[in-house]
């Protein structure tokens, strides 16, 4: 995890790569070139309307010059060149890459999650070949009516003598064959077609969802003011009938959450403790709506199994899409105390702090004897006091992109981390044993 490079830096870096004056960008942008020469200096803060005409005058995207606008790009192709097993150095390069060329990035990822689609379906395929006892079924009896045809097809062609009565009937057990050969492989095709829904997303119900929340900032405005009803207009461009019903659900409990704790109550809090009060004591509650209300505040959701079922990305803390997240994550030691709150300031690879507040609660069980359901709630708050991050808790992204080298946590080794061991031996080598050219 890097720092986001400053906004003014941006700005001056992409004017110098397209060979502009000051003074050309200024005018174009409606400021004065002095005006401009403080704002490439991060001597003046800069944002709204400006910052898009500075964008449009550099013709580039307003996220690869906002400060942390592409910060969540960044984190998003450093989890997928870990995932993908790449060199540790290609990890410097992600900022680079997102900050220059926004579009590119975008469609590397966009590229990798069509290809992990692709394998999801070849293993959702292989899975149906293997274990669906149909199709292991339909299978079996197209390849006897293949042995059936080809058995009458060798006797015909191996004897050329054969009595006109033997003949005729071979002839009419052929035809019969071949039809029935004909009308199981179209059986066959008839259960590999019959999951079009498959192919037309080549997306889990569950990822759909979550492209669904993350498309929206997981805020939907229009629950807080016709609450349920509201609902199936807003999932109705779900193709994906199962995502839709997935989709429906969360936004029922986000309509639920709204009719207890109302927006402007929300807005009006400056911490959750100032929410307390207002929803009876519920912190879950509390959390969810300001992780959901609040664009700077991450949200996390998890249930007894650590399956993370809703992540709310922020800027400098993304919860990564695929595999698991850090383990030292105050999320999963909630599971272990039900009902009772954990408020840590946890520390990012990237020296940023954090105040990660996480409760998991019991949900009383629909019907006698069965079990309660345990869900654990975080919401993530950046904490602007840097004295924070000495007494904050280590933490990471997760294992496989996460450089801290000497994690107790740790499930698998990482890229960063076999990098800074390389970097560490080469250090240590007496300049006499390094191979001829080699250096620290």
């Amino acid at each position: 995890m890097t720092r986001a490079t400053p906004t003014g830096h941006r700005i001056r870096e992409r004017r110098l790569a397209l060979g502009l004056k000051q003074r050309e960008i200024a005018a174009t942008a409606g400021i004065s070139p002095s005006y401009l020469n403080l704002i490439e200096h991060n001597r003046r803060a800069i944002g709204g309307a400006l910052l898009s005409r500075l964008a449009a005058a550099l013709r580039t995207d307003r996220a690869a010059l906002a400060e942390e606008g592409d910060a969540e790009l960044v984190d998003a192709l450093q989890t997928l060149a870990g995932l993908r097993g790449t060199e540790a150095r290609a990890l410097d390069q992600a900022g680079d890459l997102a900050r220059r060329h926004p579009g590119w990035a975008r469609l590397l990822l966009s590229e990798a999650e069509a290809n992990a689609a692709q394998s999801r379906r070849i293993d959702a395929l292989t899975d149906r070949l293997t274990h669906d006892p149909t199709l292991a079924e339909a299978v079996h009896e197209l390849m006897s009516s293949v042995a059936a045809v080809r058995s009458m097809a060798s006797i015909l062609a191996q004897t050329p003598e054969i009595d006109p009565n033997w003949l005729a009937r071979f002839h009419v057990n052929l035809d019969e064959d071949s039809r029935r050969l004909a009308e199981r492989a179209d059986m066959v095709r008839g259960l590999f077609d019959a999951r079009p829904a498959l192919a037309e997303t080549d997306l889990l119900p569950a990822e759909t969802v979550a492209r669904f929340l993350d498309a929206h900032g997981h805020r939907f405005d229009r629950l807080e003011d016709a609450g349920a009803d509201a609902i199936p207009d807003l999932v109705a461009g779900i193709a994906d009938p199962v995502a839709r019903e997935m989709a429906a659900e969360v936004l029922a409990g986000d309509a639920a959450d709204a009719a207890r704790l109302p927006q402007s109550v929300v807005m009006a809090a400056k911490t959750p403790a100032d929410l307390f009060e207002a929803a009876k004591g519920d912190v879950a509650l509390v959390l969810r709506r300001m992780g959901t209300r609040d664009p700077t505040r991450g949200l996390l959701v998890c249930d007894a199994a650590g399956a993370v079922l809703r992540r709310k990305p922020v800027a400098g803390f993304p919860p990564s899409p695929v595999g698991a997240g850090c383990p030292l994550w105050p999320v999963y030691a909630a599971l272990s105390a039900p009902g009772h709150l954990i408020d840590r300031t946890v520390e990012m690879p990237d020296g940023a702090a954090w105040q990660a507040q996480a409760i998991a609660t019991l949900a009383p069980p629909v019907r006698f004897g069965q079990p309660s359901i345990v869900r654990a709630t975080m919401l993530l708050t950046p904490v602007a006091d840097a004295s924070a991050s000495g007494r904050a808790i280590p933490v990471g992204p997760g294992c496989r992109v996460c450089p801290r080298v000497d994690c107790p946590a740790r499930r698998e080794p990482g890229v960063l981390t076999a990098r800074l061991d390389k970097v560490d031996d080469a250090m240590n080598t007496p300049p006499e044993t390094r191979p001829e050219g080699g250096q620290a």
